[in-house]
């Protein structure tokens, strides 16, 4: 029997488990709740309190855990006296979950699925709530738990929040804010198959590179299309934008120097390259909107532009 971990963050109090739940100790594993049992909130409390960030189950109660985490969301966005930072650190531990699978399980149908169902909860909650946005992206890594994965992880999630609530503001039809939010938790996932000695160039700055790092990060979009381009659980349309998200007008992009772009690529290039510069690089928002204005004009078209630098400072990003 495996296990799989979970996340303490993607835990409420009063809602039943549906799934046994174990700890793990350094020479066993103990039963921490039964199915049939709520975790109460001292216990979660506790556990947060502790510094436990991951508890088990087993693997074969995957489809129960993922209810349950539909349950949870739903429970927590439709009351009230739940606090938004409770309902965003729900989020932030559910999509930061899946953002984390993927990236060590990129080929898999499962990773898909739970890609696909994350973006289904975003697009719920963000619907349901301005503010979750802004609890999204102002949720901040413990110094214990920063490091690169984790980071990244925190960048496929914000990007695929951003590309839904910009899409949404921008109108879009509700199927391609659905592939936006999938394509935006997998855009990056290249990251995880690159050698140890690659991944730093995902926080660097492009106009930093030499010739040499310059070349193998420009293949990345084309790693990541491939690992989905051969399932046939995977959209042609998230694979099409996953290749296209570091792509610009006019042939300024790569990996396939497009002339032009539909809006949805539009939409992920641009909010992808504007949580790569907040999330990986560390560059303020007023510095990156200034960046808009001073350097990505031709990038991306004008209307977008404004329309995006208006959505961010309305949004407090």
């Amino acid at each position: 029997m495996g296990y799989l971990p979970i996340r303490v963050t993607t835990l409420k109090s009063d809602i039943e488990l549906g799934f046994d739940v174990y700890v793990k100790l350094p020479h066993k594993i103990l039963l921490y709740a039964r199915a049939s049992d709520d975790i109460e909130s001292y216990r979660i409390k506790y556990l947060k309190g502790k510094k436990v960030r991951k508890l088990f189950i087993n693997d074969s109660q995957e489809a129960q855990y993922q209810s349950y985490v539909d349950r949870c969301l739903k429970s927590a966005m439709s009351d009230d006296s739940v606090s938004l930072e409770e309902k965003s650190e729900l989020v932030v531990g559910a999509g930061e979950a899946t953002a984390e699978r993927i990236y060590e399980d990129p080929h898999s149908k499962k990773s898909y699925d739970a890609a696909q169902n994350t973006a289904t909860n975003l697009i719920n909650a963000l619907a349901q709530n301005d503010e979750i946005l802004k609890g999204i992206f102002n949720h901040t890594l413990d110094e214990s738990d920063r490091n690169p994965d984790a980071i990244m992880q925190k960048h496929s999630l914000n990007t695929s929040s951003l590309c839904i609530s910009f899409a949404e503001f921008m109108g879009l039809e509700k199927s391609l804010v659905e592939f936006l939010g999938v394509a935006g938790l997998f855009h990056d996932v290249a990251y995880s198959q690159s050698p140890e000695g690659e991944k730093n160039l995902f926080f660097k700055a492009v106009t930093d590179m030499d010739a040499t790092e310059l070349t193998s990060y420009k293949v990345h979009p084309k790693i990541g299309g491939e690992i989905l381009q051969d399932k046939d659980f995977a959209s042609k349309e998230v694979i099409a934008l996953i290749l296209s998200h570091e792509e610009k007008r006019g042939g300024n992009g790569f990996p396939n120097k497009l002339a032009t772009l539909t809006v949805e690529q539009e939409i992920l290039s641009i909010c992808a390259f504007y949580d790569r510069e907040v999330t990986c690089l560390g560059k303020t928002r007023d510095a990156v909107l200034e960046d808009f204005s001073m350097n990505q004009i031709g990038n991306y078209d004008l209307n977008v532009i404004k329309k995006f630098k208006i959505f961010v400072k309305k949004s407090g990003l």
